[in-house]
């Protein structure tokens, strides 16, 4: 109060039905103005801490870089979010545009892609008890996706690059995993091996990360990192599994949140399409987890075929046959309804097989 003179408050007073803003529209400038300043400053501040952080290499100087986001969202104005009825006509003529083929970006496998495809926001996952072939499956579509030129994070909490790299290029050359591992090929093959490198390096739109134990921070911080630096339309996630310790409770509850943060808070928030895979029970159930459910847009699941089914299926209708239980996207199937896979697990390889009866969403 010292600072400012008693007469100059009282000029203010008397003057301040002359300078006042009477309208909305002449508020908003100033309005905005403040904000822009608020934001301005606050970007500041957290660029002056990632500056300070620089020399300390113990820092996690990414979180500080990431949470400007959060600045970002803190001071968007409600301009930004339009009314639908100012956004439904344009929405409506994307839609027509894509109608007539697949809506998102489609699966190796045709017949699946009759109930789902790959969509930005939304988050895909296959099902299988342990030692199925749930991250073959998902290696098989990494290297589809490759080939049609997307851009592909590959998070796998199972494999190292060592490990990793030996079951993609038996699965790129068709030459059996187990041979490829021991050298025991020929040199024709060994050409086939060479020109799968070659190949590979050529692939700058994917990257393959090792992750023994997933969390949130860092799952959320490297797809962060990739989606900043190389851009990125889908994220795999091999695979979904607890890490706490205690009871199966405890553990489901975790896996719980741990696909609501892939589906919502990457997928969803970051406009890429998300793939996984999650353990199923031998009663087919995803983990007995009611959250994985809630939090997935669509589940296949995996399993084999008994001889019974082999046998009455006929020949060349496959050894595993693939099941969609839960989807938001569309149809799913009963009990009895599944898509014919074959499955060569030393190859690496999963193909569509000849289809037992024609299926159909209902």
């Amino acid at each position: 109060m010292e600072a400012v003179p008693l007469e100059a408050v009282h000029e203010l007073i008397d003057v301040s039905n002359l300078i006042a803003r009477s309208s909305a529209e002449d508020y908003m400038p100033v309005a905005e103005n403040i904000v822009e300043a608020a934001f301005r400053r606050t970007v500041q501040k957290k660029l002056e801490r990632c500056a300070a952080l620089c020399g300390n290499m113990s820092a996690d100087i990414r979180k500080e870089i990431y949470s400007l986001d959060s600045a970002m969202m803190e001071f968007a104005t409600t301009n930004d979010v339009p009314q639908f009825k100012d956004v439904v006509e344009s929405i409506w003529e994307e839609i027509e545009q894509r109608q007539g083929g697949a809506t998102g970006i489609p699966f190796k496998f045709p017949t699946l892609n009759h109930y789902a495809t790959i969509d930005r926001g939304e988050l895909f996952l296959f099902a299988a008890s342990a030692k199925k072939g749930k991250s073959i499956m998902l290696l098989n579509c990494a290297v589809d996706l490759m080939k049609r030129g997307m851009r592909v994070l590959y998070l796998d909490s199972e494999l190292s690059d060592k490990m990793f790299t030996p079951r993609m290029i038996a699965h790129l050359t068709g030459i059996e995993f187990s041979r490829v591992r021991s050298g025991r090929y020929s040199e024709e093959e060994r050409q086939r091996i060479f020109m799968a490198v070659k190949w590979l390096k050529e692939q700058n739109t994917f990257t393959h990360k090792y992750i023994p134990l997933f969390d949130e921070h860092s799952v959320y911080t490297i797809t962060k990192r990739v989606s900043h630096t190389q851009g990125l339309d889908v994220l795999i996630v091999d695979y979904f599994k607890g890490s706490g310790e205690g009871d199966a409770f405890g553990t489901y509850q975790e896996l719980g949140r741990f696909v609501d943060l892939v589906k919502n808070g990457i997928c969803g928030d970051m406009d890429i399409a998300g793939i996984g895979a999650a353990q199923a029970t031998t009663t087919g159930r995803v983990a007995e987890s009611d959250k994985i459910n809630r939090n997935a847009s669509t589940i296949a699941l995996i399993q084999d075929k008994s001889p019974e089914e082999i046998a009455a299926d006929g020949t060349g209708c496959g050894n595993k046959k693939l099941r969609v239980v839960l989807n938001r996207n569309g149809g799913q199937m009963l009990d009895d309804e599944y898509i014919d896979i074959q499955f060569h697990g030393n190859l690496i390889l999963y193909e569509e097989a000849k289809q037992h009866i024609i299926q159909a969403p209902y």
